[in-house]
């Protein structure tokens, strides 16, 4: 291997820009880097670009020794202008920050003091911008959350990262971490490494010599519907809407890192393989944030909404926020923002606590570093920018104090448990990921989670109007909503899903208002064996239609409104109704509960319940019918004409008393029951929301150890 010093002549340029891997490393990860570079054959197509975190510690002449042992290539120093050349590893001075533009690097001094310059950050994000998919990041041990947004914005541009994993490391215990092995798209031992870039690099040159991207998303048009479709069903977030070429260009991005070349064999991948889908969404969400997103509706917020979540609050009180579907954290850090600027003003501040939550694991990990791009100064005044950032090389920090304001955490709204006694939900650009079902659920939970009269924040392609009694708009252009009372504070059913639970009262499914002829004919043929009145449920046992006569057996109970047939049946038939609704239920097949008394003008009736149940349609949704039959009413003989019926009907009539009252007390313990399971199950679910928070809490104060040991060691 040749050395080239910087007395060396300039190379010509090439006429194909090279493949740039961008490798970086703390000097602490000397036997780390060894163990890549031994392992490491250089194309001539290839530049490896070496940038470490405090390199002017390091013992430059070892570094060199141990750099040298890569195969097939040559050794320079980086200066300012130089252009960039295949077969050739590059070493970052000491003490500056080097970027990449138009070809060549960009070296210039730090500003800042070790361990606050984002050397290896504001050299990937740089690194990205320059080379697109032709670019990798290489993470190895000991950097922290320096590379992490560097991963990030090399993933946002279709590149690949690749981090090191540590021996001692399991996969679930990055999902909460800071460092760019939380996001990466692989996470692998470094002599393995090699291998993987050299891969992904003979996937490249075969993709680079099909057609264009125009006739490839032309034809392409079809499997991204299928992509879509797959997607939805996986995940229940329907992506059909979703621009083509921003999609396509997500889908050629993970075909990459698994190295499939033709889109219809990467749709069999999708559907077969258990983590690809969620792979794939989380690439799709990558990128798609800033702050103060919607100027003007960040200004209706912070004039009007965050001075009234503040009235009445003071020195050891709280006040709580959700932001949901936070990514890489600008939301989270936009609302932190508005807030800590009006405690500003306040003689007497509440604590204030930000639950920033999201599916995506590994955007998390960006939010918690709370470092970004320069591009930042065009999203917020130079003021602002100076109060609640640090430059640090090409890159933004938010200061510690809002930094420890937010609490990130991966959450999932359609499975996890709600936060609780809230001031504010933010759920922006969120929902129009929710198919309609999906989103009529996802409603009622934020006005379970809110306090009284507290806010809801939606993004612009999003509203509540299908839930008039739950949310009235305060602002409906910049679409903040205020909490309804609604006299009940019931938990909603959850996990969400679109066959699990009861849809709210007040907005059953769609299909239950509407004049569903089939199903309505279906359940008629089966009532004309019985000529009985009759009501169809679904499957929670919800009404979705009356027949006509069924006066008699319905006696609604003093309260909210409802649409459970087990709530409005009469007393009399609840129990034996109960019992055949279940049985039914399980076993799929017809049940009857035959005789059954009910209290009619002083008589007693014999009533006979039929529960049919009856499948709708190709989407199979189980609905039951429920038909009542009356039998003869009873009347006693008189007593005067036969003697001995008094000392019968004395026996009987005392027996039936007994009865009578051992079934009102079992009526009576049943709902006591069901009151006290609604009592446990919502003190279920507060405490479900606080083990939320102290498991955040408990990721926050992890991170902030790591910070504390990374500022020990620096």
């Amino acid at each position: 291997m040749d050395e080239v010093g910087k007395t060396a002549e300039e190379p010509e340029p090439q006429a194909k820009a090279p493949l740039v891997i961008g490798v970086g490393a703390s000097t602490g990860a000397l036997d780390s880097i060894e163990r890549f570079f031994a392992k490491l054959t250089l194309g001539d197509d290839q530049a490896v670009v070496l940038v470490l975190q405090n390199a002017e510690v390091l013992d430059d002449a070892r570094l060199r020794s141990i750099v040298q042992r890569a195969d097939s290539a040559r050794l320079a120093d980086i200066r300012d202008a130089m252009a960039v050349e295949g077969g050739t590893i590059y070493l970052s001075p000491p003490g500056m920050i080097t970027t990449i533009q138009d070809g060549r690097f960009a070296v210039r001094k730090a500003e800042q003091g070790p361990g606050e310059r984002a050397t290896i950050d504001s050299f990937l994000v740089s690194l990205a911008e320059e080379r697109a998919e032709q670019s990798i990041g290489v993470l190895l041990s000991g950097t922290g959350g320096d590379g992490t947004l560097g991963a990030a914005t090399l993933k946002d541009h279709g590149g690949l990262a690749i981090a090191q994993r540590l021996a001692s490391e399991e996969s679930d215990h990055l999902v909460d971490s800071n460092r760019p092995a939380a996001i990466a798209d692989y996470v692998l031992p470094p002599e393995d490494i090699p291998e993987h870039i050299q891969v992904y690099a003979r996937h490249l040159r075969r993709l680079e010599e099909k057609q264009g991207f125009d006739e490839v998303l032309a034809a392409a048009a079809t499997s991204l519907s299928r992509i879509a479709d797959i997607l939805r069903n996986k995940t229940g977030n329907d992506f059909h809407g979703y621009k083509q070429n921003t999609f396509l260009r997500r889908v050629q991005r993970r075909m990459q890192v698994v190295q499939i070349e033709e889109i219809t064999a990467y749709v069999d991948f999708l559907r077969s393989d258990k983590d690809e889908a969620q792979n794939l969404f989380n690439d799709l969400l990558i990128g798609v944030t800033e702050f103060f997103r919607d100027k003007r509706e960040f200004e209706v917020l912070d004039t009007q909404i965050i001075p009234k979540i503040f009235e009445g609050k003071g020195s050891g009180q709280q006040v709580r926020v959700w932001v949901l579907g936070c990514a890489t954290g600008e939301e989270a850090y936009s609302i932190g923002i508005l807030l800590r600027e009006h405690m500003a003003t306040l003689d007497s501040a509440p604590q204030v606590q930000i639950f920033a939550t999201d599916i995506d694991g590994r955007a998390l990990a960006t939010a918690r570093v709370g470092r970004y791009r320069t591009n930042i100064e065009q999203d917020m005044s130079p003021e602002r920018l100076a109060r609640w950032f640090v430059r640090e090389g090409d890159t933004y920090c938010v200061v510690k104090e809002l930094r420890e304001m937010c609490i990130f955490s991966q959450h999932n709204v359609i499975k996890d448990a709600p936060f609780s006694k809230l001031d504010l939900v933010s759920c922006r650009n969120l929902l129009i990921y929710l198919n309609a079902e999906l989103q009529n659920r996802v409603i009622p939970l934020f006005h379970f989670a809110l306090l009284p009269e507290r806010f809801l924040f939606l993004g612009n392609s999003e509203n509540v109007t299908r839930h008039p009694k739950l949310f009235a708009p305060v602002d409906r252009r910049a679409r903040i909503f205020k909490k309804l009372d609604t006299g009940t504070r019931l938990p909603p059913e959850f996990p969400i899903s679109t066959s699990a639970g009861r849809a709210p009262v007040e907005v059953p499914p769609v299909r239950a208002f509407g004049p569903d002829v089939g199903l309505e004919r279906r359940a008629q043929r089966i009532a004309e064996r019985y000529a009985p009145a009759y009501v169809i449920t679904d499957d929670n046992f919800q009404i979705l239609h009356f027949s006509g006569r069924t006066g008699r057996y319905i006696e609604p109970t003093a309260g909210a409104a409802s649409l459970d047939l087990l709530q409005l049946v009469h007393r009399d038939l609840r129990l034996e109704l109960r019992t055949a609704l279940s049985r039914a239920s399980e076993t799929n097949e017809s049940a009857h509960a035959e005789q059954v008394q009910l209290g009619v003008n002083g008589h007693r009736v014999l009533v006979d319940i039929t529960v049919e149940p009856i499948l709708e349609g190709a989407g199979g949704h189980r609905n039951f019918v429920v038909l009542f039959k009356d039998g003869p009413a009873r009347v006693a003989d008189a007593p005067e004409n036969n003697p001995g019926v008094l000392v019968r009907t004395e026996h009987v009539e005392r027996l039936e008393g007994e009865l009578r009252a051992t079934r009102e007390r079992l009526q009576a313990t049943i709902e006591e029951l069901e009151s006290t399971n609604e009592e446990l199950k919502s003190s279920n679910e507060e405490y479900q929301s606080l083990n939320e928070e102290l498991q955040s809490a408990n990721e926050e104060l992890e991170t902030s150890r790591e910070s504390c040991n990374r500022s020990t060691r620096n």
